[in-house]
């Protein structure tokens, strides 16, 4: 038989009565759950009694003692967000709400809490800081040889931080400073210290994210609770790269990141019945100012192409002025096999993004979830043919024929794997540099939607092509030349009527 709720009515120093209502236990926490209300006199605590059993008869459980933790660990599964946005996401939980509110109880937190933590938050994306001055301490080890050692150099600094990791001295969630900061401190070479780093990797005690700071593997302890470094008795803080803190306000952006995690987490918990409203709600994030980037010249796009042939990188080549003529993204065009090229017609076919995160390599849909066909010119198409023909005659030397599941852009020979975007996207930065133009993937596609809009192409057929939805409202906010080419002529036009004739002026 289900066990009949049970509750009681209990009058406070203050007069007033307090009802509660045992409801059964937490799924999460495993602790009691009880309906509480306070009503002024007995009469009310008796109706407030029945109302509270009649929830707990029901099932409702409003009250989830459930914290802000649990809460987003139970969501991670259900949040339905890609690969390259679980990873991101994941970090702003780890670093930073987890440490901040993660222990709090969800039913208690509200809007000016939230407000409060944004407002901290732009103060300083440390929450170690309190405004006052402190030291950023590293517990590395010092990881320099020892001549009468005979091991590598690698070796024994892999075991020495191996030492450090398993003995609790670097605790998981630390970073460690970077290869060329890690060298300089310690008078190691760069390759010596990637050794270490990818060794450490293999073993799964650290975790390498490109472009940013190598972390100890696993979460924080104390439930996402914030951690102080402390130094160790025989800490040495030049070799450790430790430094005195400096503030430095998070993003706007990051900040309205974060809202978006908390408020969709709280919105299922509301669903969920553990809460009966959303605090995120009653929270206002910053307000992101959107700064459009200056139209990129066609001549800066040319010299990249130019620069690119002359360097002998002719895929290179092929690849920026893809990305100029067609405005896909740079996973889309790595995506992009020989099966999705129609030369007889001029047609791509955009359906798929290549990404790398997390050691995870995926072809998927697109950032949109839509697939589109992009028509191409005769030019582009002989472009492509030439590509296609020089691959498949180097296949037939060898004896192999190309599949037609084979990408366009490849560093295998059987062009089976395709092109990482970030190396893509070092290898285009790099021949913009040296061609003396500040261009990357991103602003060629800004160059493709400012040129069409000043054009006079139709908004609608230009955001297509760049695969944005929303009818073209991201193509204008973000992609269109901050000066467009109708207000050049509404100047000239207001200028024209406002200039005194010549005959009058004299």
């Amino acid at each position: 038989m289900p066990r009949v709720a049970k509750g009681h009515i209990e009058q406070l120093p203050s007069g007033s009565f307090r009802v509660s209502v045992y409801a059964g236990t937490d799924p999460l926490t495993r602790s009691a759950i009880r309906l509480k209300s306070t009503v002024r006199t007995e009469q009310q605590a008796h109706i407030e009694l029945g109302r509270l059993l009649k929830e707990a008869s029901e099932g409702r459980t409003p009250e989830s003692n459930a914290t802000v933790a649990k809460l987003l660990d139970r969501y991670l599964p259900i949040a339905g967000w890609d690969l390259s946005t679980r990873e991101s996401n994941l970090g702003y939980i780890r670093r930073t709400i987890k440490p901040a509110i993660g222990s709090m109880q969800v039913r208690k937190v509200r809007g000016p809490l939230l407000d409060t933590f944004y407002a901290r938050l732009m103060r300083c994306g440390n929450l170690a800081c309190t405004g006052r001055p402190f030291t950023e301490h590293r517990n590395v080890p010092d990881l320099r040889s020892d001549p009468s050692d005979p091991r590598p150099e690698w070796q024994q600094a892999a075991d020495k931080l191996r030492a450090a990791i398993e003995t609790g001295e670097l605790a998981p969630g630390d970073a460690l400073p970077s290869v060329p900061d890690l060298a300089q401190l310690q008078g190691l070479k760069p390759g010596t210290i990637r050794h270490v780093f990818i060794a450490l990797a293999e073993a799964g005690l650290v975790h390498i994210r490109h472009g940013r700071t190598t972390t100890v593997t696993g979460e924080p302890e104390g439930g996402g609770r914030l951690r102080l470094t402390r130094p160790q008795y025989d800490h040495d803080c030049k070799l450790s790269g430790c430094k005195p803190h400096v503030c430095k306000p998070m993003a706007k952006g990051t900040i309205r990141n974060i809202h978006s995690i908390l408020s969709g987490a709280f919105e299922a918990a509301g669903r969920w019945e553990w809460i009966d409203r959303n605090p995120a709600d009653s929270a206002r994030p910053p307000t992101v100012t959107q700064k459009k980037r200056p139209a990129t010249p066609p001549a800066d796009v040319v010299n990249v192409i130019d620069q690119a042939r002359a360097a002998g990188q002719r895929d290179i080549a092929l690849y920026v002025w893809l990305v100029a003529i067609t405005g896909v993204r740079r996973g889309e065009l790595c995506a992009v096999q020989d099966a999705d090229i129609d030369l007889g017609n001029g047609v791509v076919h955009i359906g798929f993004n290549y990404v790398v995160k997390a050691g995870q390599k995926l072809r998927k849909d697109t950032k949109t979830h839509q697939e589109r066909y992009i028509a191409i010119d005769p030019v582009t198409c002989a472009l492509l043919q030439e590509a296609i023909d020089e691959t498949t005659s180097a296949l037939a030397a060898v004896g192999v024929a190309l599949a037609p599941s084979a990408f366009l852009f490849s560093n295998d020979p059987a062009h089976s794997r395709p092109w990482n975007p970030d190396w893509v996207t070092h290898r285009v930065c790099d021949l913009a540099q040296a061609a003396g133009v500040d261009l990357d993937i991103k602003g060629i596609r800004h160059y493709t939607a400012s040129q069409l809009l000043a054009a006079g192409f139709d908004l609608g057929n230009t955001a297509a092509r760049l695969g944005h939805s929303g009818g073209g409202a991201t193509t204008l906010k973000h992609y269109a030349d901050p000066v467009s080419e109708v207000d050049r002529r509404a100047a000239a036009y207001l200028a024209q009527l406002t200039t005194r004739p010549a005959a009058q002026s004299g």
